[in-house]
């Protein structure tokens, strides 16, 4: 089976098979699929794409009367494409390998419609965009179907291995020395995943690490959407102990024999998704579920990488869907980054309370700064902290959103373990800790500049300090 734009194809000695996504069909109303043997193709034909237009496969019939074949894949899908061209060519000479009816139909253990690439990174050094190996894994209808891991040499302006990393991942300078760069892997990366959506465990540093690589090496950002196993498990209320990859792989019975191995960790994710997937009775797309769960999917452009975030009003998610049917994942990323109010981002939405809109409606939400807004007081270190922990002695600012967790709360964790807490980025802030927003705030901006001068600020993810802090042990959601 193989994955197009908008349509699964499956090819067998006598027919060949194109039906609509369960997400297309959905969207568009059309879920008729449509069936041709194979004896009745008299040619292939294949219009070329590239990274921005989007290739197709034609299928000329023997009888004039009914409309080729024609098959679309995104932009960039070129594996997809030799590979269904070449199982045309098996198929007209019988020699196309048996598909199996479990396969074909969506088993018990598969999801019909759920299609999406586990992504991992591993990163070199403490720069997000030193990406040194890279893992993923294809997953059609709740099956995998494909999996690649890749050696890469990193940006050359940070090509260079910290101890603490390779103790991590064991991955050393001298492993990548002979491996292709990261610019080059990317493009195979992009190849591979084609249309289907990323799905990463605290998806946002993997994304940031990929957007961040691209611009080191000089290349286009690939559009790209994604999900993140780990604010999906939050949001659950599993009654784990914490939400780290390897509990959550024991949790859901998915192997993980070799945890900061690239693959090994993005199948992980895969399977943690799917087990999420099947215990909430779900069927369908995973942009579906996403939503469904009440989150908008995060976006990889090339100004920004907008993370996984909830969307109450539900306007953003309906307005993905809407840009998805239209035109995939591209459309999405397209409608994301172009400024409020334009036609590109899609129609205006009428402002609640408007013209008889409902009383409910019309209340105020909260402004987004509200939920970001700084304490008054900042607490002062506690002298009797363990020096042993991570935060004794550092110097902590935070930005950003850390929901459902406010910044007191946050200052106070960070103040109990020894941390001095800064409102501000400074020459003396040794932790920047990031929390969600949608583009690169002006504190991480401060940071990037004082770490060019070579101040050595460490840049933390949430995760990282909610985990430092013990606040992971509960779901927070």
């Amino acid at each position: 089976m193989i994955a197009a734009h908008g349509a699964l194809v499956t090819v067998t000695n006598t027919e060949v098979v194109v039906r609509p996504s369960p997400l297309f069909a959905a969207l568009s109303g059309n879920s008729a699929e449509r069936s041709v043997a194979v004896e009745d193709i008299a040619e292939v034909h294949v219009n070329a794409g590239d990274g921005v237009s989007e290739y197709r496969v034609e299928c000329a019939l023997r009888s004039t009367a009914e409309t080729p074949l024609r098959i679309r894949f995104a932009p960039g899908a070129a594996d997809a494409v030799d590979e269904l061209v070449d199982l045309l060519e098996l198929a007209r000479q019988g020699k196309a390998p048996e598909v199996d009816t479990v396969e074909a139909g969506g088993s018990a253990a598969g999801v019909p419609g759920l299609s999406f690439v586990g992504f991992d990174v591993e990163t070199a050094n403490p720069h997000w965009g030193s990406i040194c190996q890279i893992g993923l894994v294809k997953i059609i209808d709740g099956e995998e179907v494909d999996r690649v891991s890749w050696l890469c040499q990193p940006p050359k302006e940070y090509n260079f291995f910290e101890p603490g990393n390779v103790a991590i991942h064991g991955i050393r300078a001298e492993d990548v020395a002979d491996a292709p760069g990261v610019r080059e892997r990317i493009d195979e990366l992009v190849d591979f995943v084609g249309e289907l959506p990323l799905v990463a465990h605290n998806a946002q540093f993997d994304a940031s690490a990929l957007h961040s690589a691209c611009i080191a090496t000089g290349r286009e950002v690939p559009p790209l959407v994604f999900a993140c196993t780990l604010a999906q498990s939050r949001a659950k209320k599993l009654g784990v102990r914490n939400h780290r990859l390897p509990t959550l792989a024991e949790y859901f019975g998915t192997p993980l024999d070799n945890h900061h191995d690239a693959c090994a960790d993005a199948a992980a994710c895969a399977g943690i998704m799917l087990g999420l997937v099947r215990e909430a009775g779900y069927a369908g797309s995973l942009m579906g579920f996403v939503h469904d769960s009440g989150f908008a999917l995060g976006t990889i452009e090339q100004a920004k990488v907008s993370p996984v975030v909830r969307d109450r009003s539900g306007e953003k998610r309906a307005l993905q869907a809407e840009r998805f049917a239209a035109g995939g994942a591209r459309a999405v990323v397209e409608a994301a980054a172009a400024p409020r109010g334009s036609n590109q981002a899609g129609p205006k939405r009428r402002k609640a309370g408007a013209g008889g809109g409902s009383s409910e409606g019309s209340q105020r939400r909260p402004a987004p700064w509200q939920s970001v807004a700084t304490p008054d007081t900042v607490p002062e270190p506690n002298p009797d902290a363990s020096p042993d922990s991570a935060l004794f002695g550092e110097h902590v600012t935070l930005t950003g959103e850390f929901e459902p967790f406010d910044k007191g709360t946050l200052w106070k964790g960070i103040a109990e373990l020894g941390g001095q807490v800064g409102k501000n980025v400074t020459k003396k802030t040794t932790i920047l800790v990031v929390g969600a927003w949608n583009s690169v705030t002006s504190k991480e901006k401060r940071a990037n500049e004082l770490n060019e001068k070579g101040q050595g600020i460490q840049i933390w993810q949430a995760d990282k300090l909610l985990n430092v802090l013990g606040l992971d042990e509960t779901p927070p959601f």
